[in-house]
């Protein structure tokens, strides 16, 4: 009896050891690379940033999440310095993060073909593609207008199409 005892405890402390390491490796980031939206909130985690809450729409089978943000403040984020990934966009006022989650698996798509139209809240079109930047599709857009700009993403995954509308309130 004294044994089993002995070996139950010895195995309850080799897992609370095996889940303490694994959470000294893990606990501390994410494997996207950079802070996404957290699923209870849809709001960037602990970044205090100039930055829109995220939206999200489901379209055939993906979550699709935007966010935009002041251009600085994403390259504080971290991870982002001297990122070669957004290239020119570095130049744009704002950064506009997408996020594709197939919502059956919860994997985030990495290899679609993403572009994009924005409409300003005069009427102006600027389209563009996004490129995959270690957790999100990012570009840069220069919001020169106050108002309510209609963000339409076209996603190219797997063989299908799909559009997604969201919008991006600048004050």
């Amino acid at each position: 009896m004294f044994k089993k005892f002995v070996w139950s405890f010895f195995l309850v402390l080799l897992s609370f050891n095996i889940y303490g390491m694994a959470m000294a490796q893990h606990g501390g980031h994410s494997h996207g690379g950079t802070t996404g939206p957290s699923p209870q909130t849809g709001k960037s985690q602990g970044m205090g940033m100039k930055s829109s809450p995220a939206q999200s729409v489901t379209v055939e089978g993906f979550k699709v999440s935007l966010e935009v943000m002041d251009m600085s403040a994403h390259m504080n984020m971290p991870g982002m310095k001297g990122s070669p990934q957004h290239g020119e966009s570095h130049s744009q006022g704002h950064a506009m993060m997408v996020t594709l989650q197939d919502t059956a698996s919860k994997e985030i798509i990495a290899d679609a073909r993403v572009s994009f139209s924005i409409l300003s809240p005069s009427g102006k079109k600027e389209n563009g593609k996004m490129e995959w930047s270690g957790g999100h599709y990012g570009a840069g857009f220069s919001p020169r207008e106050k108002g309510t700009y209609q963000v339409e993403l076209k996603i190219e995954s797997g063989g299908m199409e799909r559009e997604a509308k969201l919008s991006y309130e600048f004050k």
